[in-house]
């Protein structure tokens, strides 16, 4: 799927203090259900997903069958079409026992191989203000609520998408990685520092950075502080051993040279080049 098209429509966002289902059933939408407090049991697609606690959540495309069960719980539950192709989008609509689901009538435009199956995060304690914000916007029904809830909605189907995606690098790790050799681009940066500090095996870091980027967390750091160079070398009248000092480089000569083989010309070169394109 082109995610540019990606365009959650949300019917509902309701809070529930309890969830039975003990008959298995399918809804025609598709629903992300987000545990506040308290557990809940899941079978999704005949798989049995165990206790769900706080923080955790599953995502049940439209058409799968699934029985939750619960005692003490405070759970928000989000209806959605994944795009805007489906008919009367603000129309609330009720998931049906198994024996009675009416395939034609499923809402399944947008639904790729990503989305396509059930999904479980078990760490999205980050997002637990969203989802109550959500449940909010959605019962005050204020201005362009839907709109609202929407774009906030799309963010957590990305991340939904880049769990199922086996290939995709998880964007917490990107982000706490770049902002750590951002900090201290200047320092020498280590593979086992690194590693320890994120808590994976400095090897495993690297073998996913090569398995899903084609790259080496070495090359990783290079990359970022070459990019950096050349940001530097755009916008200050620093000189290249400066700037080569200040990106982590202890040599001048093999700034250069590590520049030209990634850049194919000087740093020299890209800045007065960079300075007559701009002009």
């Amino acid at each position: 799927m082109d995610y540019t098209r990606l365009n959650p429509i949300i019917r509902s966002v309701s809070l529930y203090e309890k969830i039975n289902r003990t008959e298995e059933c399918v809804g025609y939408d598709c629903r992300v259900i987000y545990i506040v407090s308290g557990e809940l049991t899941a079978i999704v697609e005949g798989e049995k997903l165990g206790h769900l606690s706080p923080g955790n959540l599953i995502y049940i495309p439209a058409g799968v069958p699934y029985k939750l069960k619960s005692k003490y719980l405070r759970a928000v539950v989000v209806t959605f079409d994944p795009t805007d192709a489906m008919p009367e989008p603000e129309e609330r609509l009720s998931p049906v026992p198994t024996a009675e689901f009416n395939e034609a009538l499923c809402h399944r435009d947008g639904l790729d191989d990503a989305l396509s199956k059930h999904i479980l995060l078990p760490d999205m304690e980050a997002d637990r203000d969203v989802f109550l914000r959500m449940a909010n916007i959605f019962t005050s029904a204020e201005g362009h609520y839907r709109a609202q809830l929407s774009a906030m909605f799309k963010l957590i189907l990305l991340k939904i998408i880049e769990t199922a995606d086996e290939k995709a690098l998880p964007a917490r790790m990107v982000e706490e990685l770049d902002n750590y050799i951002r900090e201290n681009v200047a320092d020498e940066i280590s593979n086992t520092e690194i590693g320890a500090i994120f808590g994976y095996h400095p090897f495993y870091v690297s073998r996913m950075l090569k398995e899903r980027k084609g790259i080496t967390l070495r090359q990783y750091i290079i990359s970022y502080r070459l990019k950096r160079a050349k940001m530097l070398l755009e916008l200050t009248e620093k000189s290249a051993s400066e700037i080569a000092e200040e990106c982590g480089f202890t040599d001048a000569s093999y700034f250069a040279k590590t520049f030209k083989n990634a850049f194919g010309v000087t740093p020299k070169e890209y800045r007065n080049g960079f300075k007559e394109e701009f002009i």
